[in-house]
């Protein structure tokens, strides 16, 4: 019994000093913590930086919006041209197409695109940022194929595209600079479609240039020139006037055929077929015919000149501000794209001509195609652009 209370004094008085320096310990660190008052501040700051920075990722979050940035649409859709849907457009929005849209009040789930003219209204969910696509395609940059390497990889793509889709196809490329192009049967002769207007308004407005043809002329539409196809002045009235300048405009933009026709009248078939030839001497002697590599000589005129001629800048400005939404623009919506589409179903037929904007190596672009139905026709050179900036992405050209 004595050595059990021996033993429980002596762990009693052991516990006592044991707390006594645990509690000398917490005022000599208390003592520290009062005597450092940076290392507070310290941490304080780094909380301070993990609530801003959780702030800040909130603040971007919620500052980006769609109606703020470019967006790219996601599903192939025709667009309401009213928002209860009780009306349609007719022309379909691909796939690809770079959109800016602003809000319907009262409605959360549709947003109206902004356009000039009005396009209608689709659906906020089939809605991407466009910077993210810039981003992606930014990432694939890799200077892995030699200029050879490069035109054995294309051609084995485009045999393989081929032997998917069928179809006839000539492509040809060549960069800014003019240092490296690219063929693939671009010297084959292929109907031109409304893709020849490009090459027609360029030399309309050289003339203007050359002060033998005023802007302000006025032209009469008439019973003769009426045609159906693309464009707005065959539903208006017989005997409205039309300045060269408006009739030029809607050549391009809408790719008006009365507009084109009006003008060809006007100006005169073989002084332009004149151009063609000067423009290269390999031109066939019409205006119906061509060749991937001679129609990508007129994106080249345009953009070469646009910064010296005012009507010039016109024209490149047209095009970029197109109604059409097709072709190469919306196989790229990760870069920026001028073209001037043509196509004509009845012969199975769909073109682009085209520029497409690297910040790093720009090119030009022209793809021909013949064979595909309506279904694809106009989506195939958006999946054929897809193949050629794949590649053009990893061209180490020197």
């Amino acid at each position: 019994m004595k050595k059990k209370v021996f033993v429980l004094i002596v762990l009693v008085i052991a516990l006592v000093i044991v707390s006594g320096m645990s509690i000398k310990k917490i005022k000599a660190a208390n003592e520290i913590k009062a005597a450092n008052p940076v290392a507070k501040t310290e941490t304080k700051k780094v909380a301070g930086k993990k609530q801003e920075t959780k702030e800040s990722q909130k603040k971007i979050s919620k500052e980006k919006s769609i109606f703020e940035e470019e967006m790219v649409t996601t599903k192939e859709m025709y667009p309401r041209k009213k928002i209860d849907g009780s009306e349609m457009s007719e022309d379909v929005m691909p796939v690809g197409t770079v959109v800016s849209v602003k809000a319907v009040e009262g409605d959360d789930k549709w947003v109206e695109v902004i356009s000039d003219p009005k396009k209608g209204y689709i659906e906020k969910d089939i809605l991407d940022f466009r910077e993210d696509y810039i981003k992606e395609r930014e990432a694939s940059r890799k200077k892995e194929l030699s200029e050879t390497q490069f035109k054995e990889s294309l051609d084995k793509d485009l045999e393989e595209f081929k032997k998917v889709h069928g179809g006839d196809i000539s492509i040809y490329l060549e960069t800014v600079d003019h240092k490296f192009t690219y063929s693939s049967y671009g010297d084959e002769v292929k109907r031109t479609a409304s893709s020849i207007k490009l090459a027609f308004i360029s030399y309309v407005l050289t003339l203007v240039d050359e002060g033998k043809v005023n802007l302000d002329t006025k032209l009469t539409y008439t019973e003769n020139v009426k045609m159906g196809g693309t464009g707005i002045i065959q539903f208006a009235p017989v005997g409205t006037e039309y300045s060269v300048k408006e009739l030029a405009e809607l050549t391009i933009r809408h790719s008006d055929n009365v507009a084109y026709t009006m003008l060809v009248n006007y100006i005169g078939e073989p002084n332009f077929i004149q151009f063609l030839s000067e423009l290269d001497s390999n031109s066939p002697s019409n205006r119906y015919f061509s060749t991937a590599h001679i129609l990508s000589k007129s994106m080249m005129y345009v953009y070469e000149r646009q910064e010296k001629s005012e009507n010039i800048k016109l024209l490149y400005d047209w095009m970029q501000n197109s109604t059409f939404d097709d072709g190469v623009a919306v196989g790229l919506p990760g870069v920026d794209v001028v073209h001037k589409t043509g196509w004509m179903p009845m012969y199975t037929v769909s073109n682009d001509i085209s520029l497409v904007k690297d910040k790093e190596n720009p090119y030009y672009l022209t793809i021909m195609t013949v064979g595909y139905g309506e279904d694809y026709s106009e989506k195939s050179i958006g999946d054929l652009a897809k193949i050629v900036d794949k590649h053009m992405m990893k061209l180490d050209s020197k």
